[in-house]
């Protein structure tokens, strides 16, 4: 968007611009807060993000003078969470002076700052896409802090942008937080990953760089990696969410019979019922109706209930409130699930129950396929929309499904490219993971 031509520019109102930033800061809290919440689903996000990109715009339409004067100091306001973000997002948005507005949020990127690069680093990623990849990649090869190589590597990555040479170089890197950055820039491009690099990765003693490492290995489709997550689910590692994951989109009698598992252990109940209901199978429903019963995991094991069956859940009361709603790092999403009637919930299903074939895996109440996988995304929660996008990447083997974060008309662009691709990609098993040990 270019700004108005001197001779036709009305005088800047410092007073309103200063405004804008503070509503851009708050909105981008809030946007941040939406792309998790239950109670939100895709339409309702892209709602709050025009308001918030209405409020980017006005920025960026002030120009050269409010970028020098406003938005480069705002890059160093760390304390303010949103603020750095829009900040950066109205010099990176630029079209007067783009060289010297992408100059400055690149110096202070550098500088290596945690705070600052944080969210400099944000607003790239949605920034994406305009050219930013020309500045970027020289960087990675001139030798930057481990900080500042790791931010270029998880922001390439999310562009799918190919760092070269300094990507496999950088798997070996003395620094963890360049090495897990890399796994994390690999899940891009997974069949660049050799077993003896994920080898390395997955026996790390930073569970940062074990963790990414174990990612990258489920979207490669390595069998290794899908025996570390049946070892990381039976010995407790610190990846047993990530792995009772990978297992429930997987399915199969072996890794089914994990997570049934996991729901009789009460130390392992809440993080199975997040995930348990992506094996979508008729005994998985019953075992989430059982839990249902018990009020510490009523809502978790309703919503698993409803993403197999289709019913939607029949509350009893809202949400409880999760507090200050501008503080988006400290929103628990889980605590606005609906408190289930649990009554109502029995009389459907033993009404409707006939209908689920005991061998076959459904979502929202459909066989499980290509599109009722991608219909179930589109029409679902924020908070539902991440593990199904999740199944979505392990299905691609990361070719998509990875930019829950990034702006609605990425995510519905990505929905899109996954609707036109061979049914083949969206099997019910994956047989080149769990199969190995026993999967469907």
């Amino acid at each position: 968007m270019n700004p108005l031509p001197r001779h036709l520019s009305l005088p800047i109102s410092w007073e309103m611009l200063a405004s804008h930033l503070d509503e851009a800061g708050f909105l981008w809290r809030q946007w941040k807060r939406v792309l998790v919440a239950p109670d939100h689903v895709l339409d309702d996000v892209a709602g709050v993000e025009a308001r918030l990109l209405a409020h980017v715009d006005a920025l960026v339409l002030a120009g050269r003078k409010a970028a020098t004067r406003l938005l480069v100091p705002a890059l160093a306001e760390a304390d303010a969470p949103g603020r750095v973000e829009c900040a950066a997002l109205g010099l990176l948005l630029q079209e007067d002076a783009l060289e010297a507005a992408v100059r400055s949020v690149l110096e202070v990127l550098q500088a290596g700052e945690e705070g600052p690069c944080a969210g400099i680093q944000a607003a790239l990623l949605c920034a994406g896409g305009r050219g930013l990849e020309s500045w970027l990649r020289p960087m990675v090869d001139a030798s930057p802090s481990p900080g500042v190589l790791a931010t270029l590597l998880e922001i390439l990555g999310a562009w799918r942008v190919d760092p070269g040479p300094a990507l496999e170089a950088s798997l070996t890197h003395e620094a963890a937080q360049v090495r897990a950055a890399a796994f994390r820039c690999l899940r891009s491009w997974p069949v660049r990953l050799s077993e003896s690099t994920l080898e390395l990765g997955l026996r790390s003693s930073s569970a940062e760089v074990s963790g990414a490492a174990l990612e990258a290995g489920l979207l490669a489709g390595s069998r290794r990696a899908w025996w570390e997550c049946r070892r990381q689910v039976l010995e407790g590692g610190p990846h047993r969410q990530m792995a009772l994951r990978a297992l429930a989109v997987a399915g199969g009698p072996d890794a089914q019979k994990l997570l049934l598992e996991g729901l009789g252990d009460a130390a392992r109940r809440t993080e199975t019922l997040r995930v348990v209901g992506l094996v979508g199978t008729v005994e998985t429903a019953r075992a989430c109706l059982e839990a249902m019963r018990e009020p510490p995991w009523a809502r978790m094991a309703a919503e698993s209930f409803s993403l197999v069956t289709g019913m939607e859940v029949p509350a009893v009361a809202p949400g409880v409130e999760s507090g200050d709603e501008e503080a988006a790092a400290e929103f628990a999403p889980e605590a606005d699930l609906p408190l289930p009637d649990v009554p109502r919930l029995e009389a459907w299903w033993a009404e409707h129950a006939s209908r689920f074939k005991p061998t076959v895996r459904f979502v929202r109440g459909r066989p499980l396929g290509q599109e009722s996988l991608l219909d179930a995304l589109r029409e679902g929660s924020m908070y539902r929309r991440r593990s199904l996008w999740w199944a979505v990447a392990l299905r691609t083997r990361g070719a998509l499904g990875l930019g829950v974060g990034a702006w609605t008309r990425t995510q519905r662009a990505e929905e899109d490219a996954a609707r036109r691709l061979p049914p083949a990609r969206f099997a019910q098993s994956l047989e080149g993971g769990v199969g190995a040990w026993g999967g469907a």
